[in-house]
This record gives C-alpha cells, structure tokens and sequence, in this order.
C-alpha cells in the first residue's frame, strides 16, 4: 500500500524530509545519466575487480558537491591516506536525520546490487535497459542503521533487501518511519511503502527487465 507523501499526521512529516533526500538523489542521478548517457554504476573497480569507488561519490557533482568532489582521489580506495581525511565529511542528503542509530556520516540510503537489477556490480545501465519501465523499477531505497560511511562501495543485495523488507522479524526495525520504507524509482518519483512488502512483488520491483511490471500503489 502506498502512503501519500504530503501527509502531515504523526511521523509523515518526519517521512516528507527523507523523500526530499531521495528526491535530491533520484534527480542527481537522472541528471547524471544524462551527461553521460547511463547511470552510475554501484562502483568503480580496480583491475582486479575489487571496488573502489561508490556511486555517491560519482553523484557530488551532482549535488552542488564539486568542491568536495575535487578533493576526493580516484587513484586511491576511498579509505585510501587521501580519502581518509574526507570521511568527516557529511552530506546531507545522503543521512536521514531520523536516523538515530547512525552517524551523520553513515549512507541511509543504498542502491540494490546484483544480477538483474539496475546496478550489477562496475557494469552500467541506460534507461533503455530497464525494459520494465522507469515509473515501475525501484532505484534506492533507506536503509536504516547501514553502518556504512557514504564515500564506501558498499549497498544492499537483493536477497538483503527480500529479508529486510518483507520479513515481519525485521520490517518493524528496518526503516526510520515506522511501518514504510522510502524508495525512489528510476523515473525520479519517491514513495513510501508499507513494510512487510509482498516479497515477489519487492523482486519484480527491483528487477529492471523480468517483465513482470508492478506498480509501487501495489505494494
């Protein structure tokens, strides 16, 4: 079930600040895949394939961030002697503020990663790939208490997402709005979804060219 984001009765205002972060974010990364002609890829790699690099660094420019941008090493790990004196850094749209278990410079928000969706890895997808349609592919999603620094390659499988969504063990604590988890599409729209999801639902959401479409007011 989908819930109206302009709602103001009990948390949704809470809930109306993190869809404007999703908001931020969903149009740094259209904007992105208009410039370059795909969207960000999870990461960069190195040569032998270990990652980098996370897509929310690629996004600073994107995000009125270029001076910290221009400071960030691409020739190091983002824990590399360089990136290191970066991590201090906040940025605000990437931190929920009513993310209470997490520090300001934790990520609460992570792309879904994996064969099949629309970030596999170093590969990259334009939106002629998702088959499935932008309005019906899900794009990132909150992920409360990530214990993930923003500048770190790192962000949730799909497996992950199944469990931490659609399992009434761990829906009730899976998210910062009690009872919704904040999503955007690739077609940039945010939402607020009931949580525990339809776990087949979630999978054909997040898959980008299954051909099974559903629509988010589903869920």
């Amino acid at each position: 079930m989908l819930l109206p984001a302009t709602q103001t009765v009990g948390g949704h205002r809470r809930r109306t600040t993190c869809l404007n972060n999703l908001k931020q974010i969903s149009l740094a990364m259209i904007n992105y895949s208009s410039s370059k002609m795909h969207f960000p890829p999870a990461y960069i790699a190195d040569e032998n394939g270990k990652p980098m690099h996370s897509w929310r660094v690629l996004l600073l420019p994107y995000l009125e961030q270029e001076e910290l941008y221009n400071r960030y090493s691409f020739d190091e790990p983002w824990d590399g002697p360089n990136n290191s004196k970066l991590h201090d850094e906040i940025v605000d749209f990437y931190h929920c503020s009513h993310d209470k278990a997490a520090a300001a410079n934790e990520t609460s928000y992570m792309v879904v990663v994996g064969k099949g969706t629309g970030f596999d890895g170093s590969n990259t997808v334009s939106s002629f790939d998702i088959t499935d349609g932008c309005s019906k592919t899900l794009l990132v999603v909150e992920v409360k208490n990530s214990s993930t620094h923003w500048m770190e390659p790192v962000d949730i499988t799909m497996d992950e997402a199944v469990v931490r969504y659609t399992e009434s063990s761990t829906a009730g604590s899976c998210c910062n709005h009690s009872g919704t988890v904040n999503v955007s599409l690739f077609d940039g729209s945010t939402h607020s979804i009931s949580v525990p999801a339809d776990p087949k639902q979630l999978r054909n959401l997040i898959e980008i060219a299954d051909g099974n479409f559903v629509d988010v007011v589903e869920l």
